[in-house]
């Protein structure tokens, strides 16, 4: 397997885990560019307690409470041996209204300033309870506002945080591939499979945030374990 290319600013990678109330595991990740030195264990196990406490100030509201943060992973990709660190615990939602299905999720889209086809950068959020629904493919109105004040508020906070001589945080985008490679199958049939970027993955800075009104769908609820 091709080894992914490194990011062409020195950046980390988050990633959120979530357990549901039948023990499922869940993730989503995003993506921090920083300014300064390459953080140690330590620095990044202290960004993700961090992140965690970010998370249950503004976002668990938004989070049924059959949900529950209970890893955050920051791992340093700046460099095929960057450092890593953990924090776990426990952050259930707490909105108590009637659970939704397990496959119901929260797009938030990113905006970016470069333009391109295809899809744009986004991440999925576990759901609120019903109490969020206006019908039975949309958000109502009320959650989208409260969501996006929230979100905005989580992020801030997030790119607030300051630990040892990592220097500034700034939310972004990794953009891995670029193009594609017709690719011939055991079967004698041509795919087109992606191919990596060179030499250096494009990083793009965040510019906004649009919660989806349509209800998000992930039809395989388990946590991202790769870049």
């Amino acid at each position: 397997m091709t080894t992914p290319p490194l990011p062409e600013t020195p950046t980390m990678r988050i990633r959120l885990d979530y357990t549901n109330s039948a023990g499922q595991d869940l993730g989503s990740r995003f993506f921090l560019k920083y300014a300064g030195s390459a953080p140690s264990g330590d620095n990044c196990t202290a960004i993700a307690a961090a992140i965690a406490a970010a998370w249950q100030t503004h976002l668990d509201g938004h989070v049924q409470e059959n949900y529950a943060l209970t890893e955050v992973d920051v791992l340093d990709i700046a460099s095929y041996d960057g450092l890593s660190g953990q924090w776990t615990g426990s952050y259930p939602g707490t909105d108590d209204s009637t659970a939704l299905p397990d496959t119901v999720a929260v797009n938030i889209e990113f905006g970016i300033a470069r333009r391109y086809r295809g899809g744009k950068p986004r991440m999925f959020l576990p759901p609120p309870g019903a109490d969020s629904l206006e019908n039975d493919y949309q958000w109502s109105t009320t959650f989208i506002e409260n969501l996006t004040t929230d979100w905005d508020a989580f992020i801030t906070a997030v790119e607030a945080i300051d630990v040892g001589a990592v220097g500034a945080l700034t939310h972004v985008n990794v953009s891995y591939y670029s193009g594609f490679t017709n690719v011939e199958n055991t079967s004698g049939r041509m795919r087109a499979a992606p191919k990596y970027r060179t030499p250096s993955a494009l990083v793009d800075t965040i510019t906004g945030y649009f919660p989806k009104t349509l209800i998000g769908s992930q039809r395989k609820r388990r946590k991202s374990t790769t870049y």
